[in-house]
């Protein structure tokens, strides 16, 4: 059996027959171009180390190995480019890819040669690296250079070594702090008028995701007032990323409709029937929904106090512990999948139920009736 390629400063030999036949792998400018080339050495393994010398000697000049930015760019960014026409990954994916490839990978490796790249050089850079900046660098390296070993520009991916990666405390602890009813309507009057007050509403008093409250649009807004409570009914469609709209959701369960009381309610409802920006319930000023990147900023501009992102488990801790709606029917209306047999192929509540579930919620436990020294 063959035995593993042994690796030189150039080029690289492989034991065909022990002791007796060796393979030399090569790159070097040829009529057609510059390719990768090969010869059979018979004789000791001193023979053939002399001989891939002697071949070295005569194209030391030529052009070098490809570079790892080199099969990023020709191959393996196009192949998930490919993928992501194709409906196998998504755009958000791609983003977060080349997001990583620009701050994390490129730097250190855009331009060294693919046979150049060492197993210790791959360790010391890691442990310069977050466990999370490290684990998604590693994440695109990886899959990269099984191209290159797929085309031949190298035998083996070093970056499929197994390495010590950072240690999880190099991760800076998330902000899980949530907002109570109370301080929502604070930070309601305070951010009252923002360009993204919409997605704010949708997110802390509907419980939307980050990207699910950018992507509604005046359309998906009913009115669902009944027995003298507000309320609107928003449709969850679609979501958008920092690359733009998708119609792909976290989870099949992710496209719901979801009921939100109160004075939230009736602003949600006054701001879909003048039209909202675009027809966006949240957009950017030109026809478009505003993305995740340029939300994030304002709100921390604004003086957020918690990411945005928290909004959604501050709406599931009060629907619980202040409005006193049981879990079972909070986890519905977050999208997330059923635990059980029942809640995975059986329940199927309509808009209508959750609706009833809300509005007696809401008549037991007014909680924004004294918000108007607020000015809401």
């Amino acid at each position: 059996m063959p035995r593993r390629a042994m690796r030189s400063d150039w080029g690289s030999v492989q034991e065909i027959d022990r002791g007796r036949r060796y393979r030399l792998r090569w790159w070097q400018e040829t009529p057609d171009g510059y390719k990768r080339c090969s010869e059979t050495v018979r004789g000791t393994r001193r023979d053939a180390y002399d001989r891939l010398a002697e071949i070295r000697l005569e194209h030391s000049h030529d052009a070098p190995c490809p570079t790892v930015g080199d099969v990023w760019s020709r191959w393996y960014r196009p192949q998930l480019q490919r993928m992501v026409d194709g409906g196998e990954r998504r755009a958000s994916t791609l983003y977060v890819y080349d997001s990583t490839w620009r701050t994390c990978a490129a730097p250190r490796w855009a331009d060294v040669p693919c046979d150049q790249v060492r197993p210790l050089d791959v360790q010391q850079w890691l442990d310069g690296l977050t466990n999370s900046a490290a684990g998604g660098a590693m994440r695109i390296l990886r899959p990269a250079l099984d191209v290159a070993v797929r085309y031949g520009v190298v035998d083996t991916n070093v970056f499929r070594e197994r390495y010590l990666m950072p240690s999880r405390s190099t991760t800076t602890r998330q902000d899980d702090g949530i907002w109570t009813l109370a301080q929502l309507g604070e930070t309601w009057a305070r951010i009252h008028g923002a360009w993204y007050e919409s997605a704010f509403l949708l997110a802390g008093f509907g419980g939307l995701r980050v990207g699910e409250s950018l992507g509604v649009r005046v359309d998906d807004v009913t009115d669902a007032t009944r027995d003298g409570v507000p309320m609107a009914l928003v449709r969850v469609e679609r979501q958008v990323g920092d690359a733009g709209v998708s119609e792909t959701l976290k989870t099949p369960q992710s496209r719901r409709t979801v009921p939100v009381v109160g004075r939230a309610g009736l602003w949600l409802l006054d701001h879909a029937r003048g039209g909202g920006d675009g027809g966006w319930m949240t957009g950017n000023g030109g026809g478009e929904p505003s993305v995740q990147k340029t939300m994030r900023r304002a709100w921390m501009r604004d003086g957020g106090e918690h990411p945005f992102r928290n909004l959604r488990n501050s709406w599931q801790t009060w629907m619980r512990w202040e409005l006193r709606v049981p879990p079972y029917l909070i986890e519905p209306m977050m999208g997330h999948v059923g635990h059980d047999v029942t809640s995975i192929h059986y329940d199927r509540p309509l808009a209508e139920e959750y609706a009833d579930v809300m509005a007696e919620a809401y008549r037991a436990r007014p909680f924004d009736h004294t918000w108007d020294n607020l000015g809401l």
